[in-house]
C-alpha cells in the first residue's frame, strides 16, 4: 500500500515537471512570434517619419539603397516609398498664394507716396513696379486742379502680408481692399512629383549613356535625354515661380489724389433721408457748375476782352462805312432830284 502511494507521488511530480517544460516552450514561441509584430510596428513608424522611406522597405536592416530610391526621397516633407514611385503624405506644407488689391485716397499725395516707401522698409518688402500720372500743365494753365494717380505693385513676405494690408489706413482713406487666395498645393506637389520622375529618368539615361556601345544607341539615348532635360527645366522653373509667389505675396496699391475724401454712405437711411441726400448732391453739383463757369470767365477774361475790343472796332468801322454809304446814297438821290427838276423847267 505504501509502495502504491510512493508510485503515485512520483507520477504526480513527473506530470508537474512535464507541464512546466511545456509552459516554458509556449512562452518562448510567443516571444518569437511577438518579435515579428515588433518589426512590423517598427516599419509602420519608420514610414510615417520624415526621411525613413528606406526603413519602410528594408524592415530596419542595413541595405544599400539604389540611386533612384534616394532621389525619389528628395521631397520637401515626409514621403512613402513604394518601389520606385513616390507619393506625398498629408503632412506636407500647404502652398497658398496671397494677393491684395487696395485703392487709397489722399489729400496729401507726396506725403502718401513717402508713406508707401517707408512701408517697404518696415515690412521688408520690395517694389516690383510703380507709375505716377495725372500732372498736366495745360490743366494748370486753364485754372483746373491737378489730380495725380500712383500705381504700385509691391512684393511683401507672406508673414507681413496681413499687417501691411491693414497698415494701408496710415497712407490715406482706404476706399477698397480686396484679398485673394490661391491654394496651389495639389498642383505644386503634382508638378514636383513629375519633376522627380524626370530627374530619375535623367540619371538612368546618363548611366545608360556611359555603358552604350553603338553610335545608334548613343544618339537615341541623347535624343531622349534632351527631351527629359527640357521637361525638367520647364517644371523646375514653374516650381520656382510658384514658390516665389508663395513666399512673397503681391499687394497692388492704387493711390488717388482728391480734394476731399469720398463720403462713405450710411448703411441705414430712411426714404426722406435719401431724398435729402439726392437734393443736396444736386445743389452741390449746380454750385460746382456755376463756380467752374465763373472760374472759366475769370481765367479767360483777357481773351474775352480782346475779342470784345475786336468786335467793337469792327462794329465801329462797319458803322462808319454804313454812314458813308448812306450819305453817298442821299447825295446821289438829291442830285438826281435836282436834275429832274431842271429837266422839267426846260
Amino acid at each position: 500500500m505504501k509502495k502504491n502511494k510512493n508510485l503515485t507521488l512520483l507520477l504526480a511530480m513527473a506530470l508537474t515537471v512535464a507541464l512546466a517544460v511545456a509552459s516554458c516552450g509556449a512562452k518562448m514561441a510567443d516571444s518569437e512570434s511577438g518579435g515579428g509584430d515588433m518589426m512590423y510596428w517598427g516599419e509602420s513608424n519608420a514610414a510615417a517619419s520624415p526621411g525613413a522611406a528606406t526603413d519602410s522597405v528594408t524592415g530596419g536592416w542595413d541595405y544599400d539603397v539604389p540611386a533612384e530610391e534616394e532621389t525619389a526621397g528628395a521631397w520637401d516633407g515626409a514621403v512613402e516609398s513604394v518601389g520606385t514611385a513616390v507619393k506625398p503624405q498629408t503632412s506636407l506644407a500647404e502652398k497658398i498664394i496671397y494677393s491684395a488689391d487696395v485703392t487709397v485716397e489722399t489729400v496729401d499725395f507726396d506725403g502718401a507716396v513717402d508713406s508707401v516707401e517707408r512701408m517697404l522698409t518696415k515690412y521688408g518688402a520690395f517694389l516690383e513696379s510703380s507709375s505716377v500720372s495725372g500732372k498736366s500743365l495745360s490743366e494748370v494753365y486753364y485754372g483746373y486742379q491737378t489730380y495725380r494717380t500712383a500705381y504700385f505693385v509691391i512684393r511683401v513676405p507672406v508673414a507681413s502680408f496681413r499687417n501691411m494690408t491693414e497698415d494701408m489706413e496710415s497712407v490715406g482713406s482706404v476706399l477698397r481692399s480686396n484679398v485673394y487666395t490661391d491654394n496651389i498645393t495639389e498642383r505644386y506637389y503634382d508638378t514636383q512629383s513629375r519633376a522627380d520622375s524626370y530627374r530619375i529618368e535623367q540619371e538612368r539615361l546618363m548611366a545608360m549613356l556611359e555603358k552604350c556601345e553603338t553610335v545608334a544607341d548613343m544618339i537615341e539615348i541623347e535624343s531622349r535625354l534632351s527631351e527629359v532635360r527640357y521637361q525638367l527645366e520647364s517644371l523646375e522653373s514653374t516650381l520656382r515661380n510658384w514658390q516665389n509667389q508663395v513666399d512673397y505675396s503681391t499687394v497692388t496699391v492704387t493711390l488717388n489724389e482728391v480734394q476731399e475724401f469720398t463720403k462713405q454712405p450710411e448703411i441705414h437711411r430712411t426714404y426722406w433721408q435719401q431724398i435729402g441726400d439726392g437734393l443736396k448732391e444736386t445743389l452741390e453739383d449746380i454750385g460746382d457748375f456755376f463756380k467752374d463757369l465763373f472760374k472759366s470767365l475769370v481765367v479767360n477774361l483777357p481773351t474775352i476782352l480782346l475779342v470784345a475790343v475786336f468786335l467793337a472796332a469792327a462794329a465801329a468801322i462797319l458803322a462808319v462805312l454804313v454812314r458813308k454809304s448812306r450819305a453817298r446814297g442821299a447825295a446821289r438821290r438829291k442830285a438826281e432830284d435836282a436834275q429832274i427838276e431842271e429837266d422839267g423847267k426846260e
